[in-house]
């Protein structure tokens, strides 16, 4: 415990898989400016999450051959492993899928996801596409954490999902559901040293 503030200590001990990751309004890093990222895996190994306000223009059957016809545009869920294809969703009947929250899954049984959008069973609009991930060495969210980068929050799956919630809207929603002074940081300027 040496060497150890206590303020890091407090964050190990929060459970972060589920949460969000909400990045502090003057983030100076432009792959994570204003961005809400849901963690999916956090364990003495690492830290794994997938940004949920950052769309692309590419449409997922141009990324993926098995699902024409889908045009759901893909998100950049972070800037780690950029060739790899990634999903979270509410339908917890998807064989091999991974409870991440209540109403929120990653991952499962990808053939059966295509064969039930083109059959039509499940809703497009209930699955999220992902090009590579937000990703985190042991103790480097910690150190992240304490240098005050991110605010940790939650979102229901709801919003999660929520295609009518603009990428730049679902920060401000996320900063305000933290409440108290948290939530006074929706109204802060992209680029403060302009006003």
């Amino acid at each position: 415990m040496a060497g150890k503030s206590l303020r890091s200590i407090r964050f190990r001990s929060i459970k972060m898989k589920g949460r969000v990751l909400i990045s502090e309004p003057f983030m100076p890093d432009p792959t994570f400016m204003r961005s809400v990222v849901l963690i999916a895996e956090d364990d003495k190994n690492g830290t794994v999450g997938f940004v949920l306000n950052q769309q692309t223009t590419h449409r997922v059957d141009s990324i993926v051959e098995m699902i024409q016809g889908l045009n759901n545009l893909a998100y950049q869920g972070g800037p780690v492993e950029l060739q790899s294809f990634h999903y979270i969703h509410n339908y917890k009947h998807i064989a091999d899928c991974v409870a991440i929250k209540d109403g929120v899954f990653w991952g499962g049984n990808f053939e059966q996801i295509c064969a039930e959008i083109i059959a039509g069973t499940i809703d497009p609009a209930g699955i999220k596409f992902f090009v590579g991930y937000s990703g985190w060495a042991t103790d480097q969210l910690e150190a992240e954490l304490e240098e005050k980068s991110w605010i940790v929050g939650d979102l229901d799956a709801e919003h999660i999902f929520n295609q009518d919630i603009q990428d730049g809207e679902l920060w401000k929603l996320a900063i305000r559901s933290k409440g108290g002074t948290d939530s006074l940081l929706a109204n802060s300027p992209i680029y403060p040293n302009l006003n």
